[in-house]
């Protein structure tokens, strides 16, 4: 496992995806687990390094209707409407510069916004993807991205911040196990796995 990130220069941009940093899975909700708040403090350090150097940041957050389709596989959640659809407290208030893309279902890359945004971006070295679920919607996206990338052959590094994602734990879904996992599988896929970021002026 990788143990830092290094982001000197302008022209070597990168994106960073926040992956459902919201009410609804942190805080209170039928899928909600306290324990991803764990991830935040470190994620805020590394939206402020993005900030500071203006690379885009995208935020996804489930925004389900009332009868949406993945409510026969999970527990319904994220109603659009509901505050369990509002991002965490602690970054409200950093969110203004923000790409915020509402999705309905766990994979972002398929939200219809995603891709044309991806590509006007230009001058990207890599993306870096936190948040929740480590096993559902980050790795996800981090596998869809990934064969996107090799299909077009961009040259273009996906990066997961092992200390800035994490998922709910549950009698049948211990929390350790599946996102060790998850972290496993993306690395079989090509994903760079960090396990901690640095940054550089």
């Amino acid at each position: 496992m990788e143990t830092e990130l290094f982001l000197r220069e302008q022209e070597d941009q990168s994106l960073l995806v926040i992956v459902d940093m919201i009410q609804g899975f942190v805080c209170h909700g039928a899928l909600a687990d306290p324990r991803i708040h764990a991830i935040t403090p470190k994620l805020l350090s590394t939206i402020n390094e993005y900030e500071k150097r203006r690379f885009p940041i995208i935020a996804f957050r489930d925004v389900h209707p009332a009868t949406a389709r993945e409510f026969a596989s999970f527990p319904a959640h994220c109603v659009e409407g509901s505050e369990e659809c509002e991002l965490i407290e602690e970054l409200k208030p950093l969110s203004g510069h923000w790409f915020d893309l509402k999705k309905n279902s766990t994979n972002g890359f398929f939200q219809p916004d995603f891709l044309p945004l991806f590509q006007s971006f230009s001058s990207l070295r890599s993306v870096l993807i936190t948040g929740c679920c480590t096993d559902i919607c980050v790795l996800q996206f981090a596998l869809s991205l990934k064969a996107y990338l090799n299909q077009n052959d961009l040259d273009i590094e996906v990066l997961v911040a092992a200390d800035q994602v994490a998922t709910y734990d549950s009698p049948i879904h211990p929390a350790n196990d599946y996102h060790n996992w998850a972290l496993k599988l993306m690395a079989n896929a090509g994903i760079r796995i960090l396990n901690s970021c640095q940054w550089e002026d």
